[in-house]
């Protein structure tokens, strides 16, 4: 078996995975054969080391695998959904009584919760003045020069303060993400929590 014998029945023996899934995988074994020719293996050589394509797809699906018949990842809007299937089981609704201590729980735990959001927020902001701060130092230092002198020491100072500036927007982008995500994940927790879903 060559390298496209091998993805294709790998790619066929997937097709359970989420196609983002999938691809990543097909490029992990890609790499594998990249890797095998450029050490002076074969095509074969490297298919047999890694072993049979339907046992590698049954260990990346694990638990998902079925069968192995292909799965077409498309949504066709003239197929209905199958009449034999069961219907979703209806969810129970809270009572008054429990829902009302679900949200008085939630009030003292966003007495907690909400001040800690509020100091990530405040954290992020603090990082992203101090980067920009850090990066303006060189303007600063030259409207400082109008009225005082400025010694070289204050420069080189500058422009290791640019540096740092940069490092800290770096930090604060990513910060700034996780934040928002973090803030996002709260309020839908809240939400869910107080309708019942969680």
């Amino acid at each position: 078996m060559n390298k496209n014998e091998f993805l294709t029945l790998l790619n066929t023996q997937l097709s359970q995975l989420p196609p983002e899934e999938k691809l990543e995988l097909l490029e992990d074994y890609e790499a594998h054969f990249a890797f095998g020719k450029q050490n002076g293996k074969t095509e074969e050589e490297i298919v047999h080391e890694l072993g049979d394509p339907h046992e590698l797809a049954k260990e990346a699906l694990g638990e998902r695998f079925t069968s192995r018949e292909p799965v077409y990842w498309y949504h066709d809007p003239s197929r209905r959904p199958e009449a034999s299937a069961p219907p979703a089981p209806a969810r129970r609704r809270r009572g008054a009584t429990a829902q009302t201590f679900v949200i008085i729980g939630m009030f003292f735990i966003n007495l907690v919760l909400a001040p800690l959001m509020l100091a990530f927020w405040t954290f992020a902001a603090a990082i992203t003045i101090g980067a920009v701060a850090c990066i303006a130092s060189p303007v600063l230092l030259t409207m400082d020069m109008l009225y005082n002198e400025v010694s070289t020491a204050k420069w080189f100072a500058s422009v290791f303060m640019v540096g740092i500036g940069i490092l800290l927007a770096l930090a604060s982008k990513g910060l700034f993400r996780a934040v928002l995500i973090s803030t996002q994940k709260y309020f839908s927790w809240n939400h869910q929590t107080a309708k019942g879903d969680a």
